[in-house]
């Protein structure tokens, strides 16, 4: 069965209301209602004819999703199935969400609150690091099931090097989290998984090698836009330099169904960072 399955952050989809009202400075001059409008727009437009299953980054709670789900639904593109994550960052309050025409086999995994890791910071001090945007969704695809896992991982704003150390640590989790299901199944009865999301980093840095299994023994994963021209490779622009911060990793089986892939250039002010797509045929 062909779908087209697609990553988006969306750019702080908040409502401006309490808890969370200090946010609403993010938000376009129409409020949050032409927010939502153009959220749902911009998912209309990704890829070929919209996506089946998107992973969103930077959304409040599954009410700000809801409000895009109605837009999508009245301009016929109807995703009724709707999982959010519960996010550990107190401070932002963002989290990720998967929104399907599929439905997922079993109850999605929405919150990790034992997969805290021991670290050494750039200072040399102990630390403690955890993945608090994180939603694991097995979604029935036809006769077959994908295992997808949507992460947001720590942003740059702190330092480099500092904030790369903790996002070392969350790609960690997400490796130790996805690997049994990239190592299930064979070319008789393949298994397929995806690592989708913000993950804050380039190809070839350490965190993208750690999710994709360079650094260890097992099956490694492939990003799905990694054959595209070098000058395509960006989801966002900063101080005039365009880079990668928006992936799709497949699993080998996965990768091996793989029909096309691509970028969706989303114009301003629905967000700042670009869609990543990919479509498969299980």
């Amino acid at each position: 069965m062909k779908f087209t399955l697609a990553t988006f952050n969306t750019f702080w989809l908040f409502d401006n209301e309490a808890p969370l009202k200090r946010w609403g400075e993010r938000l376009p001059d129409g409020g949050f209602e032409e927010k939502a409008d153009l959220i749902a727009e911009a998912i209309r437009g990704i890829g070929p004819e919209g996506p089946d299953i998107v992973g969103l980054q930077e959304v409040e709670g599954p009410h700000v999703v809801e409000a895009v789900q109605q837009r999508l639904a009245a301009a016929g593109h109807a995703m009724p199935f709707l999982y959010c994550g519960e996010t550990l960052d107190p401070y932002t309050g963002q989290n990720v969400a998967v929104l399907s025409k599929y439905q997922a086999s079993i109850s999605p995994v929405t919150r990790l609150d034992q997969t805290a890791v021991t670290y050494i910071d750039a200072r040399e001090r102990e630390r403690v690091g955890s993945l608090g945007k994180f939603v694991r969704a097995d979604i029935e695809v036809g006769s077959e099931v994908i295992s997808l896992f949507v992460a947001h991982l720590k942003s740059r704003r702190g330092g480099t090097e500092e904030t790369r150390l903790l996002r070392n640590v969350q790609a960690q989790i997400v490796r130790h989290l996805s690997r049994p299901r990239v190592e299930q199944g064979n070319s008789a009865s393949p298994s397929f998984t995806a690592i989708l999301g913000d993950m804050n980093d380039e190809p070839k840095t350490k965190p993208l090698d750690i999710m994709q299994g360079k650094l260890d023994t097992s099956y490694n994963l492939i990003s799905a836009t990694e054959h595209l021209p070098e000058e395509e490779q960006f989801t966002y622009e900063f101080d005039g330099r365009k880079q990668q911060l928006d992936h799709i990793l497949l699993s080998k089986f996965t990768h091996d169904r793989m029909q096309d892939a691509g970028f969706t250039r989303i114009d301003r002010p629905a967000s700042d960072h670009d869609a990543v797509w990919v479509t498969l045929d299980l």
